[in-house]
């Protein structure tokens, strides 16, 4: 299971999943750029497209990607991991079992924290949400780091401004951005992860993802916010719990002729 995490994030933010999950799946956590080391001063959200980095991750991945494999992705990583998907199936290339989105509404929605990538470092992080690992408490305390953050954060989100939009089928397709966006939709089923109380993604926009798959989706509301994977004891165990059911194999989740049913997990 290749991870792709969060805006600002990096691979450490899928310590402790292997040991969670055991033997349901090898967790391989994707290194997203820019490098640890960006600065300030090359931080201004226009280095990178969407495009780029995904043709570039195919290609790096793309000898791991011969045998059965699932993507992961959380927040900004969701929209890497859903475009990535989308480029290997316009190249004819294998699929993952299951694309699994965390925290992200779907991709013909604008995302909370659009075109934000002008805000000077102190407004641009007061916009994120709290952080399980008290983040904005150190942030306040050490202004060095908060200047990296801010370098690292800016570049993603402008990462995610890049991508085109992903009309829900061709017949919507908006007229904006490459021909990728009249893309048809993806022939792997997609699971849902979202926190009932983030407040970045509502339930409506994490439902939406339907409209991007004609193999099945599901939606699992997880206890907890943004950060529902490691918020609280609760939240955390909520949310392995339901990813290790999905990891359980297809045949738990045949999508009837009906087409797919939400699945909730009470709060």
């Amino acid at each position: 299971m290749f991870c792709f995490h969060h805006a600002g994030g990096q691979g450490t933010a899928f310590l402790g999943w292997q040991k969670r999950l055991g033997a349901r799946a090898e967790v391989i956590p994707v290194r997203l750029p820019p490098p640890e080391d960006v600065s300030a001063e090359t931080a201004d959200g226009s280095g990178m497209s969407m495009t780029l980095v995904v043709a570039s991750l195919d290609h790096e991945l793309g000898p791991m990607l011969r045998r059965p494999f699932l993507f992961y992705g959380h927040s900004m990583g969701a929209l890497v991991a859903y475009h990535l998907t989308r480029l290997r199936q316009s190249r004819g290339r294998p699929l993952p079992e299951r694309l699994l989105i965390g925290a992200y509404p779907a991709p013909h929605l604008p995302h909370r924290l659009a075109h934000c990538t002008h805000l000077p470092d102190e407004d641009l992080l007061a916009l994120l949400p709290p952080h399980p690992a008290g983040h904005s408490r150190l942030l306040r305390q050490a202004p060095g780091l908060a200047t990296a953050t801010a370098a690292r954060l800016r570049l993603h989100l402008g990462l995610c401004d890049s991508a085109a939009p992903a009309a829900p089928n061709p017949a919507q397709h908006t007229g904006h951005g490459s021909p990728q966006g009249r893309s048809e939709p993806l022939r792997c089923p997609v699971d849902v992860f979202t926190g009932i109380s983030d407040p970045l993604v509502t339930d409506a926009e994490a439902a939406a993802w339907r409209h991007h798959t004609r193999a099945g989706c599901r939606i699992h509301r997880i206890p907890g916010g943004h950060f529902f994977t490691r918020e609280t004891p609760e939240s955390r165990a909520a949310f392995f719990d339901r990813l290790c059911t999905v990891l359980a194999g297809p045949s738990e989740w045949a999508v009837g002729a009906s087409g797919p049913l939400p699945v909730t997990v009470a709060s």
